[in-house]
């Protein structure tokens, strides 16, 4: 069964992309899966495979809550036609299964320190990403201009929003945690009686 999820989130990808291809051809500036989204997919997929336990607490901490939030107030640019409209549906929900499936069939719950380390990955990404926009002229993780989308984590304009996201990630990762400080507290309960 994971192997078959692997393969349906390759599947969808290749998807995703042979639309892109022939709906507009491809761009350095807007089709490298360096926004945030694209690496949890990729983190989630590997975390399902291969059970890692810091994929894992990526997946779940980054991956879930910014899928939730994205598909809750997607954002309409670039959206040209519907199987880019399913492909962006699919990949967000597959960056909420992954993690999900790890924790039901695999046992697996974050651990201590697991936001310092997610939140420390996500800043040290920002510099190659940061690069590539500069070199580029692009916007990958929306490091150069705010999304166009009606998140009520945006607040203000350029590098202000960039704050919010910032404050929002730790908020959302901390509250993420909750559930597995009460899974935590079951197991163990489970494994005494």
């Amino acid at each position: 069964m994971v192997w078959g999820l692997v393969a349906f989130a390759i599947i969808q990808e290749v998807v995703d992309y042979s639309n892109r291809i022939s709906t507009h051809g491809l761009s350095i500036t807007e089709d490298l899966p360096l926004h945030l989204c694209n690496y949890s997919l990729i983190i989630a997929t590997i975390g399902l495979a291969a059970r890692k336990q810091f994929c894992f607490e990526f997946a779940y901490l980054i991956g879930t809550t910014a899928a939730l939030q994205t598909m809750i107030t997607p954002s309409p640019s670039g959206i040209d036609n519907m199987t880019y409209y399913i492909a962006f549906f699919i990949q967000h929900a597959l960056m909420i299964l992954f993690p999900i499936w790890n924790i039901v069939v695999d046992g697996m719950v974050t651990t201590r320190g697991a936001i310092l380390r997610t939140f420390m990955f996500v800043n040290f990404m920002i510099l190659p990403v940061g690069i590539i926009n500069w070199i580029t002229e692009s916007n990958y993780m929306y490091l150069c201009i705010k999304p166009n989308t009606d998140s009520p984590f945006l607040i203000g304009e350029w590098p202000w929003y960039l704050l919010g996201f910032e404050v929002s990630a730790l908020l959302l990762m901390s509250a993420a945690c909750i559930p597995m400080l009460f899974l935590q507290k079951w197991r163990s309960t489970r494994s005494i009686a």
